[in-house]
């Protein structure tokens, strides 16, 4: 890639990836449903095509950093970039889990999964401490509040993806280490969502920038996450920790699912009327609709309303398009230069 292309990769487009693995793991899910095979080599293909995308990126990540010297603090002094960075945990979880339900956990498999959780574990949290500290110490740009900031809690709790097949696989002290590391990352990212969403919803409502709109499918990917890990807990009542009881679980879940369902409707009305064109902010829209479309799933297994199973099929064909529809806005971005205008995603530096 030419150097002007170089410079425009930023930590935002580790949204590519991540979203790409969202859409192998609603092929899972379809094949879950339907047993219908070819789904699952679909979801299969998009699983190695999110990793090798992700490498690609992070390679790039890495040779712009060392090639310009002021993108380490782009990243530093903008709390969108910072925040994306957090991605790079969230696709580790994921891909993780992902060839675990593919090609099953053998001896240094597990070793290498259990290195994997506690380093990326080790750098969501790091990320979310220094995303409270820029928040803390830094003089904050409007166009810096949006849910972008949201990504570094929610990374903390996606390590409920990995976490029941190493509890699973090992047991004992490391099953009740991950259970540990389970509720705590919970606590953070539920309580952390709850004071930073709301300064994000604030900065959306006050200053309307066009491009963070996608980042308000955010709070779904949130709410979702949330109903995961709380219906994780449950099935994990066996270590004997603590327990949760089935009906209180349900209970809080159906209750931020129909947030979820809000929050999708509210954003599919600015998806239509507000399209982004030629912006990798598109991306945003991705990895939430993933986590929707579980937490659909696990709600319809603990209601018994077999109707939702709809709405997953209408989640899961919207997640398609806007995949392909990302695809052609990255295109459009890297070839059109009167769209590279939005300096909160895209800054130019080493001039």
């Amino acid at each position: 890639m030419a150097n002007s292309n170089l410079s425009l990769i930023g930590s935002e487009w580790f949204g590519i990836p991540i979203a790409t693995l969202a859409l192998a793991e609603v092929y899972i899910l379809m094949f879950g449903q339907t047993g219908y095979s070819p789904y699952n080599i679909v979801g299969e293909i998009f699983t190695f095509l999110g990793i090798s995308i992700f490498l690609v990126v992070l390679v790039l990540w890495i040779a712009r950093a060392i090639t310009y010297r002021d993108g380490t603090f782009s990243h530093w002094n903008s709390l969108t970039r910072l925040s994306f960075i957090a991605i790079i945990p969230i696709v580790g979880f994921v891909s993780n889990a992902q060839l675990i339900y593919f090609f099953g956990i053998s001896s240094t498999g597990a070793e290498l999964s259990l290195l994997n959780y506690v380093v990326d574990y080790a750098i969501a949290l790091l990320l979310g401490v220094l995303l409270g500290f820029r928040l803390y110490t830094k003089k904050i740009e409007p166009r810096e509040m949006n849910y972008a900031i949201v990504i570094p809690p929610l990374a903390i709790g996606t390590s409920i993806f990995l976490g029941p097949d190493l509890i699973q696989y090992y047991g004992g002290s490391v099953a009740r280490s991950i259970y540990f590391l389970t509720i705590f990352g919970l606590g953070i990212f539920f309580m952390l969502y709850i004071f930073i969403g709301s300064l994000a919803l604030a900065g959306h409502v006050a200053n309307k920038n066009h491009q963070t709109l996608p980042t308000t499918m955010l709070p779904v990917g949130i709410a979702s996450l949330t109903v995961i890990n709380i219906l994780a807990l449950v099935s994990l009542n066996g270590l004997h920790i603590f327990y949760i009881s089935s009906s209180t679980a349900g209970i809080l879940s159906l209750f931020l699912w129909g947030f979820e369902v809000w929050n999708f409707l509210v954003v599919g009305i600015i998806i239509l009327s507000h399209p982004s064109k030629g912006s990798m902010s598109v991306w945003a829209y991705g990895f939430p609709l993933g986590l929707f479309s579980i937490s659909t799933l696990k709600i319809m297994a603990l209601t018994g309303e077999s109707d939702l199973l709809w709405l997953f099929g209408f989640i899961a064909l919207a997640l398609n398009i806007i995949w392909i529809y990302a695809w052609y806005n990255t295109v459009n971005f890297l070839t059109n230069k009167d769209m590279m205008i939005d300096r909160m995603w895209q800054e130019k530096v080493g001039e």
